[in-house]
């Protein structure tokens, strides 16, 4: 009998059966509006922390904006996860998965939960014990446990892309064990974003938006704003440049254009700037990735062709150069890249060239003669006809319309 044509209750069942034969895991139906029908749960105090914490509040205003299940944590380490089950065009119910940590939970992240709640000293060696009986569950284990509850619920197959990130819910820990508040939810956060590079996903502005609410970054001692700024930049962009060689992107573009940003982070003046940099630099990655992604039918020698230029498009360019990399003759590469790409190695450049110029332009505080003399356009007329006919607007207008958004 096919999965889809059991009812979804009969799916939920054989669902929780499986994980069963892992470790146990709680679920947790719900109306929409958020009285609770049923849970395996025998902890049932644990449908406090949903309520009582905000979480349910934000399940419900996402299923207003979207279809997708949303994962959810909290600073001590707890994790969520939710799928919306439809009839028509209105939520039915809600199912819950969770709470889990994906760590033995420390003596102290128990403390500090049982102290935050508001029970009698009586009870809070019970609460003790049902947070140590909280599953421990992988990461990925959960995403993929995400996927298959969404799955059961809806009858639709997505991936992890589709999966939506919350940002931390609840109030911050107080006392020595703040600094490790936000540590689970900005390693969710940094391995969606990553994943997104890999994936090549240019679908990434919400998550990155979410990131940036994740996590204060490195702390360090002894170290002004600016300074703990770009110290987390360059572990950014370090860790991204190896999630674009994961995606496909060679290791020579990769660390070439790592290491460029890293210079840029390194020579900044401000806070603003050094943030902005890393955006740029998170963008050009998944889109270098992304169009790595859409040639698979290059030849070697065409593929290493456009990774010499995407590498050296700061460079003065030639065809004589490029041809002699790849050791072909100037009017054979000239019409083999034409053949493949559709393109002629003039306009490839020039437009290689004008994505370079839009991520110094929203990255980095450079004036336009700045980005022309650097791109080697030779002029600055010429680098704005130019990056007017392949953006359509002007490189002043493009910075100015997208620094607005």
């Amino acid at each position: 009998m096919a999965v889809l044509s059991l009812p979804i209750s009969e799916r939920l069942g054989c669902l929780l059966d499986f994980l069963s034969c892992i470790g146990k895991m709680y679920h947790w139906a719900y109306a929409p509006d958020g009285e609770l029908l049923e849970t395996n749960c025998p902890d049932k105090v644990l449908n406090n922390f949903l309520h009582t914490g905000g979480y349910f509040e934000v399940i419900l205003k996402h299923s207003h904006e979207s279809q997708m299940p949303i994962l959810l944590s909290n600073r001590y380490s707890l994790i969520w996860c939710a799928a919306f089950e439809h009839e028509g065009d209105r939520i039915s119910k809600i199912h819950v998965l969770g709470p889990i940590t994906t760590t033995d939970m420390a003596h102290g992240g128990i403390a500090l939960i049982v102290q935050s709640s508001k029970i009698t000293p009586h009870w809070r060696p019970k609460l003790t014990k049902i947070l140590q009986r909280i599953p421990v569950v992988s990461f990925q284990d959960f995403l993929r446990y995400t996927l298959m509850l969404h799955y059961c619920v809806t009858g639709e197959k997505i991936t992890n892309a589709d999966i939506v990130f919350s940002e931390p819910v609840g109030p911050k820990p107080e006392g020595d064990s703040a600094p490790q508040k936000d540590r689970m939810n900005t390693y969710i956060m940094e391995k969606a974003l990553m994943r997104m590079i890999t994936e090549g996903d240019l679908n990434y502005k919400d998550v990155l938006h979410a990131a940036a609410g994740a996590s204060r970054g490195v702390h360090l001692d002894n170290m002004n704003s600016l300074e703990q700024v770009k110290v987390t930049q360059v572990v950014f962009i370090s860790i991204s440049t190896r999630a674009a060689i994961q995606g496909g992107l060679s290791p020579e573009i990769a660390y070439s254009r790592g290491d460029a940003y890293i210079q840029d982070v390194l020579n900044c003046t401000s806070v603003a700037e050094t943030v902005n940099i890393g955006h740029s630099m998170y963008d050009d990655f998944v889109h270098l990735v992304h169009k790595s992604r859409v040639n698979p039918n290059y030849s070697p020698q065409i593929q290493s062709v456009c990774d010499y230029i995407d590498v050296h498009v700061e460079d003065k360019l030639s065809l004589s150069d490029i041809a002699s990399h790849v050791g072909y003759a100037d009017y054979y590469l000239s019409r083999k890249f034409k053949q493949e790409t559709g393109s002629s190695i003039n306009d490839y450049i020039k437009t290689a060239k004008v994505e370079r110029a839009k991520t110094l332009l929203l990255g980095t505080s450079m004036g336009i003669q700045e980005i022309s003399e650097r791109l080697n356009f030779g002029s600055r007329g010429f680098f704005a006809e130019t990056f007017k006919e392949i953006a359509g607007i002007p490189p002043a207008a493009y910075r100015q319309q997208n620094l607005k958004s």
